[in-house]
């Protein structure tokens, strides 16, 4: 596809040209948010129409003596909406109607807004880790090889656009009903990836509102086959703009069940397809589609191919078991990702071991296949991983959880993810989120803004008066500051500058961030660079927010509690706080190294302070995690105290080397004492102890005696999750969970990405 003529630097005017008769709709002379009288007026209708005011009382509102209705029709429209009624090849109960927009269009509205702009790509890269191009890196989907081999087939001049598709059906009535839309998203694939989970950017448009048929027909085998074929000849209508844009390809088609049976005699037909493993439709959308290989362009994303997997697969295997998984009802992708990630802790005592050998390389396997950037080192770690997987699955098989054989489709598609990384990128790049999110946005909302009647046209209504109001917002704020600046350049000049002369601001200066409602988190790394250099000479000392090479820590300003050390070891029930102060002090002021363990010396030296400041959380931005210390109280009967990594050896690096050098710990309280410059934590310190033959697993025991230290509290690197080791007996043991967070699991399994 050539690069369309339009995206070109943004210049004053360049927005609000791309919309047709754009000349006409903007001949205000001096009033920017003309046909509106002012922009309180403007303002007034943009918040009705964006509103889930129903249309109809927008409607009696607007009609009046303002006439702001009218004014608003005449606002320059994003694309347009067509409908048309499809001819099902079997009979209806209902006139089945296709919403859509021309998607050329839409793909033009997403290269031309100025909110994605700064962030699309056009040229396919390769990334290599050094000049000797040894180790090549996958991340962005331009950096893949599927992008590279499509431009070779362009001519000179073009350059690839990546679609992206995304559909589901989704619900839209509230409690009552039973009413349901099949929205078709589209996306640029050339977009960073880096703003794909920045909602407010509007990267996904709503394509088309395909049809829900309800067949005459009563056999529901034989609807479901109607409703897939009415749903390829839909997008064929709708994706067809594509197919012409395209040059050079391959065409998939399913000829051979059709010369064994008539497509039309539907029960003998589903027989045959069946028998030869394939579906119903006998003209998919890719059909005379050039460039379109569906074991190229259908991308594995994580939700269904890694989370919902798991939940299907593995949670049933678990339920074969005595006292397995519950049943749970409406569990969604949040609980799938939530219960992968505890589910293996949890029932680690209560199946067999070489069962969960099994469970644990699959899950090695799948949090391996989410890295967000890929070398050719990681990829085949990959690859080792899941071949570790099938050279041990039957053992499943042979715990009697998988019953049947190994004919599941979604465990013959993990062979597809590495190849789908080598051509597409990085399979985080593709995540559900957005178009979830989407879904709320461009369906739901605008569905319960109507009057619960003919949901597919008052949606597309909706979302041409929400497409008017942002393009008119977005012109007359880039309008406004383009004006400022020019009285600024009209003043610092002395009004020199020529009427005809065009000003041109560089891309850096183009006016539209504030319009991204994003959150920037707080460099808490900057701030520590500020106190050390004096730029802020009032702040408290010790200061509260201070920093290692890799992690950040922020206090509050007051602290939580002022007590002395006896009063804060009676009520922390930590009877040895006392002496575990005094052998710290002892160290430090002797320069003798201090080492965590369980051992105390006999002596107990006077501690030159009486009191404590003590704080029960610490904040860890870049995590991000709050860790808590509380005391025991009437809420937490045994206190909240979470656990930690701490460093014990200066020379190692817990995102390269793990928990060598590093302990676990349960963190009891974080205190300063008056008067000095000492910011510690006093810790519980668990034994870690390798399981032998469970793949990288720990077990944490407590011990017997719970004697703790008193550490730096910059010695901290990570929290940790513990699950405890349950079975028939009571246990004092726990179990590391290396699945709690990607980020956690990479810096056990010493990844770096």
């Amino acid at each position: 596809m050539d690069t369309p003529e339009e995206v070109v630097p943004l210049v004053p005017g360049k927005f609000v040209e791309v919309y047709e008769g754009s000349s006409e709709v903007f001949p205000g002379g001096n009033n920017l948010y003309f046909p509106f009288a002012s922009q309180q007026e403007w303002q007034f209708a943009s918040w009705l129409l964006c509103s889930r005011l129903s249309l109809i009382a927008i409607d009696s509102l607007l009609v009046l003596d303002i006439q702001l209705r009218a004014c608003a029709e005449v606002l320059p429209s994003g694309p347009a909406w067509l409908c048309k009624e499809l001819e099902p090849k079997s009979p209806t109960k209902h006139p089945d109607c296709l919403f859509y927009r021309q998607l050329l269009k839409c793909l033009q509205s997403l290269l031309s807004h100025p909110l994605l702009a700064p962030h699309i790509s056009f040229v396919p890269q390769r990334v290599w880790m050094s000049a000797a191009r040894v180790c090549h890196i996958y991340d962005e989907w331009l950096s893949g090889d599927r992008a590279w081999e499509i431009q070779d087939t362009l001519p000179h001049g073009a350059t690839v656009l990546g679609v992206v598709l995304s559909s589901d059906k989704t619900n839209i009535s509230v409690m009552t009903g039973n009413h349901v839309a099949h929205p078709v998203l589209i996306s640029l694939a050339n977009i960073d990836t880096s703003i794909c989970s920045k909602m407010s950017l509007h990267r996904y448009l709503l394509l088309a509102l395909l049809p829900i048929p309800k067949f005459v027909h009563k056999t529901t085998h034989i609807c479901g086959l109607l409703q897939d074929q009415l749903i390829h000849q839909a997008l064929n209508q709708v994706l067809t703009p594509l197919k012409t844009a395209a040059t050079v390809g391959i065409m998939m088609t399913i000829q051979h069940a059709c010369t064994e049976q008539d497509p039309f005699d539907y029960k003998n037909f589903i027989k045959v397809i069946r028998a030869l493993c394939l579906n119903s439709v006998i003209e998919p959308i890719w059909r005379g589609w050039p460039l379109s290989e569906p074991s190229d362009f259908i991308t594995p994303e994580p939700l269904h191919h890694f989370h919902r997997f798991s939940w299907d697969h593995d949670t049933w295997w678990y339920c074969m078991f005595e006292d397995g998984v519950s049943k749970l009802k409406q569990v969604t992708g949040c609980n799938h990702c939530a219960i992968q990630h505890y589910i293996t802790g949890i029932i680690a005592g209560s199946i067999p071991q070489h069962f969960l050998t099994a469970i644990h390389l699959l899950m090695d396997f799948q949090y391996l296949a989410q890295v967000p950037m890929f070398m050719d080192d990681s990829l085949t770690e990959v690859v080792s991983a899941l071949q570790d997987f099938y050279d041990n699955k039957d053992t499943i098989m042979a715990a009697r959880a998988q019953k049947d054989s190994w004919d599941i489709p979604k465990v013959e598609l993990l062979q597809s993810i590495v190849p789908s990384i080598c051509l597409s990128g990085a399979v985080m790049q593709w995540p559900t989120d957005p178009t979830e999110h989407a879904h709320v946005q461009e369906i739901k909302v605008p569905a319960q803004a109507g009057n619960n009647w003919d949901y597919y046209n008052q949606i597309a209504c909706h979302l041409d008066h929400a497409e008017k109001c942002l393009c008119f917002d977005i012109a007359t704020y880039m309008e406004s500051k383009w004006g400022e600046e020019y009285l600024q350049v009209d003043k610092i000049e002395g009004n020199k500058t020529e009427q005809d002369k065009e000003h041109e601001l560089d891309e850096e200066e183009f006016p539209t961030d504030h319009l991204a409602a994003t959150w920037s988190p707080i460099n808490y790394f900057m701030i520590m660079d500020a106190l050390m250099c004096g730029c802020i000479p009032n702040a408290p000392r010790p200061y509260h927010t201070f920093s290692t090479a890799t992690t950040a820590f922020h206090l509050s300003t007051k602290p939580s509690l002022r007590l002395s050390v006896d009063e804060a070891a009676v009520m922390f029930n930590l009877p040895d706080l006392h002496a575990a102060i005094s052998e710290y002090l002892h160290c430090l002021q002797s320069r003798m190294p201090h080492h965590v363990s369980w051992v105390r010396s006999q002596q107990d030296h006077q501690l030159p302070f009486n009191h404590l400041q003590i704080w029960c959380k610490v904040h860890t931005p870049d995590t991000p995690q709050t860790l808590h210390a509380f005391s025991p109280s009437t809420v937490n009967l045994h206190g909240l105290y979470d656990t930690t990594i701490i460093n014990t050896d200066p020379d190692s690096n817990w995102l390269q080397q793990g928990l060598e050098g590093h302990s676990v710990v349960q963190l009891h309280m974080i205190f300063h004492p008056l008067h000095s410059e000492l910011l510690a934590t006093y810790v519980q310190c668990f034994d870690i102890v390798t399981q032998q033959g469970n793949t990288n697993n720990r077990n944490a025991g407590t011990g017997m005696s719970r004697i703790g230290d008193v550490l730096l509290i910059t010695l901290i690197h990570s929290p940790a999750h513990l699950i405890p080791h349950f079975g028939k007996e009571l246990s004092s043991d726990f179990w590391l969970n290396k699945y709690w967070s990607k980020e956690f699991y990479y810096a056990l399994s010493s990844l770096s990405c």
